[in-house]
């Protein structure tokens, strides 16, 4: 049995996604604080789930098997290059916010990332001080 074989399995993939969700959902969970959310934490944890699962299938379904493939060399290169494309043009898309203008997720994934970005905000403010540099102006919120 070759490499592609061993690794075209909807179990490994599977497992990949959700180990990606998983590392989302605890990742909001343990470092987002209430300061940073202006909706219950359960929107939030959602909101990453959503975000993560949708990055897990990316990793899943698409990484994992062009890398088998690549490494068998059973895929031809211009194939693999297309796929490799496909690949950043999807990333750049869910990086960009397309998720966040679906009716039926956007309202958890915006509150995630507000989150998220608060929580930024905060540590980038802190490191500069550290630094000893003059404060920027608070953003309004």
């Amino acid at each position: 049995m070759s490499q592609a074989q061993l690794s075209l399995n909807f179990f490994v993939e599977f497992t990949v996604a959700l180990i990606v969700v998983v590392a989302f959902v605890l990742s909001a969970a343990l470092t987002i604080k209430e300061r940073h959310r202006d909706v219950a934490q359960w929107h939030v944890l959602v909101g990453a789930g959503i975000y993560g699962a949708l990055f897990g299938a990316v990793i899943g379904f698409v990484i994992v098997p062009l890398r088998a493939l690549v490494t068998d060399a059973s895929l031809p290169p211009q194939y693999a290059a297309f796929g490799g494309l496909t690949f950043i043009a999807i990333m750049l898309a869910l990086r960009s916010g397309i998720i966040m203008r679906l009716p039926f997720l956007g309202p958890q994934v915006k509150a995630w990332r507000r989150a998220s970005l608060r929580r930024a905000i905060e540590n980038a403010a802190r490191q500069i001080d550290r630094l000893g540099g003059p404060r920027p102006p608070q953003p309004k919120m």
